[in-house]
């Protein structure tokens, strides 16, 4: 992500101009604000992902950042807006890089918001990480629907990261596992790889491990679904030093029977 989980620096190009400054403080805002014009949006969503990628070297920026955004009064609703615009063009081959793009700043903007532990909380109540299960569930494999695909995990990769239990807790119970496995099938590479990782940090969560336990059972009973899960997921899960891993953690945290 260009930010800390590599995503392709394709995303973001360069739309800054010598006679603003873009990364003050008031520049922020500013951008911030342009959010609502029409006219300015796709702008300020590509100058506002340049600052994004800025703040993950600079503490002072990242701090005030996702409060800015929160806060700011629509910017949210526009983010949400930008989002849903290309759902319809999902299941079609009618979905431009253009588009794809400016959602894929958008999806930034969320992720720079589920990064700050205060706006985290926030963002998952507003239930604000099911609106991306579109982007994860589509499959197809063009240019524009992985970059959604790969934005989207971004922000997922960013709550796990996190070891918050809550942000844990709610991916699990909104069937994120589908999700990834979906992304582990038909994604790229770095896809695969971001996915990999959710579901790895969710495993050692306590309710990861329970979860996983109770798929594995309704699994058991449907050998073509097992089948289908042992193709998608990477053979390192197999390994025993990761088995053993996960052995460590559970003996260390049992796992109830209720």
């Amino acid at each position: 992500m260009a930010s800390d989980l590599n995503l392709p620096e394709s995303l973001y190009e360069d739309y800054s101009t010598p006679d603003l400054p873009v990364h003050g403080p008031a520049s922020v805002a500013y951008w911030i604000q342009a959010l609502q014009s029409h006219e300015t949006k796709e702008r300020a969503l590509l100058i506002l992902s340049q600052i994004i990628m800025l703040s993950f070297q600079n503490k002072e920026i990242r701090k005030d950042l996702a409060p800015l955004l929160w806060n700011s009064i629509g910017t949210i609703s526009a983010l949400l807006q930008e989002i849903i615009s290309v759902y319809r063009t999902l299941s079609s081959p009618n979905l431009t890089e253009t588009a794809s793009t400016r959602v894929s700043n958008a999806l930034a903007l969320f992720q720079c918001v589920a990064s700050h532990p205060e706006t985290r909380k926030q963002f998952l109540k507003a239930k604000l990480p099911l609106y991306l299960y579109p982007f994860l569930n589509t499959k197809d494999k063009e240019k524009p629907h992985e970059y959604l695909r790969l934005t989207s995990l971004g922000v997922i990769g960013t709550l796990v990261k996190s070891d918050d239990p809550e942000a844990i807790r709610f991916l699990l119970q909104t069937e994120i596992f589908p999700c990834c496995l979906t992304s582990m099938e038909v994604g790229s590479d770095l896809s695969k790889q971001v996915a990999t990782f959710i579901i790895y940090k969710i495993l050692l969560h306590e309710e990861g491990l329970k979860y996983c336990c109770v798929l594995a059972d309704r699994l058991s009973q449907s050998p073509r679904a097992c089948d289908g899960l042992r193709c998608c997921l990477p053979l390192w899960f197999g390994d025993r030093k990761f088995t053993s891993q996960l052995h460590v953690r559970s003996s260390k945290t049992p796992i109830s029977s209720s």
